[in-house]
């Protein structure tokens, strides 16, 4: 005699619907007030763009260690996010070379 075959598909989603969770959440809807260009690239990766994310791009850098610890240790004892102290960087970089200040800092 051989065994049934298990339907892991099946099972999942009765597990789903039972307990009320999702193993791949559905997608949340881009709010209407996004940027036209913005919900393409959504739309072609498949994957969800966070609120904060809309209409931003990622600028990433490699450093030392030490230099992140350091932005770390500023960021604690200035009670600021890293992302602020890394925007205020910017404009003072921005203002060296005659550019207005334009990243935000909250």
């Amino acid at each position: 005699m051989s065994k049934k075959p298990v339907d892991f598909m099946a099972a999942m989603r009765s597990h789903e619907e039972r307990e009320g969770v999702q193993r791949h959440p559905k997608p949340t809807s881009v709010p209407p007030q996004a940027p036209a260009e913005a919900a393409p690239s959504a739309a072609l990766t498949g994957r969800t763009v966070q609120r904060s994310r809309i209409g931003k791009v990622s600028i990433g850098v490699w450093v030392d260690p030490a230099v992140r610890k350091q932005l770390a240790q500023i960021a604690l004892d200035t009670d600021k996010d890293q992302a602020d102290l890394i925007a205020e960087g910017l404009n003072l970089l921005f203002e060296r070379y005659g550019k207005p200040p334009i990243a935000p800092v909250s």
